[in-house]
């Protein structure tokens, strides 16, 4: 896994010398960790120190402390001069950026609300109608009658009309939403118990005049590049492009693929004349110990004989002084480290790539059916209930075989070393919720751990 010196001024080193010190005095565990298992149960930071490194380049007795797990968006970016290198720009980079692509593709953009009165903004029709969470509705059919069902999240409908009838609504006014198959269906606004969730795309007009210009004067931050343009896309690094430690590192870059990843900055405080700053998967394979004072009371392992301990309230001080004092320490240094771009190697480029991939065809998958019928009442009689039964079972066994391949969870074949690559869970927004990846069965290990 890769690591870089740290060199910290007089001061700061100081600081450092008397915290090893202080680790010197600690307890610790004679049962191992798992790493995984550990920063699950325990909230990071903490200090550990390295039983079983495995097939990683760790050392065994080293010392680290767990600053922080980070997620960053990582973009895939080549230069736009001969340059045989691929480099990962993560979007903490605080350049501002120039956009160079003569003519680039806006992405839409969604206005969010959560009340179906907010339809009345609208003029009516309004396309572009994203159901953001499964709402209920009433179908209607052809013959006037109406049958309950769910509209699935994510559907897209047009905002049609309102609609008012005796005998179809009640008297109620409802909107009357279409989905692409000419499906209409009601909604009820005044229905309290049902939220609807939705968004609708902002139409060119309804933009400010400045939105799509891109002259030269314009700069942009990479967050606002990944939420206003689609991929690729050629910029130009106009500011701290001198802060980059790449030798000969381009100023003009095209940006090709990004993802969400995870990684866990650690560091290493072994050997306090060299201290270590390293970046690695939550999915790493060694085993750890931890200071006794953070496992009183906790199953203990059964292959380490040892009596029941009370909580050592003054050892637990300590560990919060030496933690407290280590993320102050490291909380600059470590930010700084994930905002920095580095040269990716192919492991790296190929998971966000994939990512990358699979999110965009999630993004034009389009639902075959965009409801799901609602279980009739419970006043229907046993008998037609049990006719009723005997095909739904039927038509479960092959929904179930469908869903199996249709709503599967997207995954990749195996994660680099360096970090967990993620989709967000709407890949129309960047910086919506993470979305989780499964593993190949063929292939669930994480690619080896390099030296650096």
């Amino acid at each position: 896994m890769t690591s870089f010196p740290l060199n910290l001024p007089v001061t700061q080193k100081d600081t450092l010398d008397d915290i090893t010190d202080e680790i010197k005095q600690f307890d610790w565990e004679l049962g191992e960790y798992l790493f995984h298992d550990f920063i699950e149960y325990f909230q990071l930071p903490q200090i550990i120190r390295i039983s079983q490194p495995w097939d990683t380049n760790l050392v065994k007795n080293d010392i680290f402390h767990l600053q922080a797990m980070y997620d960053r968006h990582l973009i895939v970016s080549k230069s736009l001069v001969p340059d045989n290198r691929t480099y990962i720009v993560p979007d903490w980079f605080q350049g501002q950026c120039r956009i160079l692509t003569a003519a680039p593709i806006y992405k839409p953009r969604w206005w969010e609300f959560r009340n179906a009165l907010e339809l009345l903004r609208f003029k009516m029709p309004r396309d572009h109608i994203r159901v953001l969470q499964d709402t209920h509705t009433l179908l209607l059919l052809p013959t006037n009658q109406t049958i309950p069902v769910l509209i699935k999240q994510n559907t897209e409908v047009t905002l049609k009309r309102i609609g008012k009838s005796k005998t179809i609504t009640d008297g109620k006014e409802m909107f009357v939403l279409v989905d692409k198959n000419d499906q209409e269906f009601l909604l009820d606004p005044t229905d309290s118990a049902n939220t609807f969730h939705f968004a609708t795309q902002i139409l060119d007009n309804e933009f400010d005049k400045s939105y799509h210009k891109h002259t030269k004067e314009n700069l942009f931050t990479l967050p606002e590049i990944l939420i206003r343009y689609e991929l690729p896309i050629d910029i130009e690094i106009v500011t701290l492009v001198d802060t980059i430690p790449i030798e000969s590192f381009p100023s003009k870059l095209r940006l090709e693929k990004y993802s969400i990843v995870k990684s866990i900055a650690a560091i290493s405080i072994g050997d306090p004349n060299h201290p270590r700053i390293l970046e690695f998967s939550s999915l790493t394979q060694f085993s750890l110990n931890c200071v006794k004072c953070l496992t009183a009371g906790l199953p203990r392992d059964s292959s380490v004989h040892e009596e029941n301990r009370t909580f050592d309230e003054s050892a637990y001080h300590q560990y919060e002084s030496v933690r407290e004092r280590l993320v102050q320490l490291f909380e600059d240094i470590s930010i700084q480290y994930m905002r920095t771009p580095f040269i990716g190697n192919p492991d790296e480029v190929e998971s966000i790539e994939k990512v990358f991939d699979i999110g965009l065809k999630l993004k034009t998958e389009e639902q075959d059916q965009t409801y799901i019928v609602l279980e009739q009442s419970n006043s229907t009689s046993n008998q037609s209930n049990s006719t009723s039964n005997q095909s739904n079972s039927t038509s479960n066994q092959s929904n179930n075989t469908s869903n199996q391949s249709t709503n599967a969870t997207p995954s990749i074949n195996k994660q680099p070393a360096r970090f967990t690559v993620h989709l967000p869970a709407d890949f129309n927004s960047p910086y919506s919720n993470v979305m989780e990846l499964g593993e190949d069965e063929d292939d669930q290990e994480m690619s080896p751990s390099t030296n650096a």
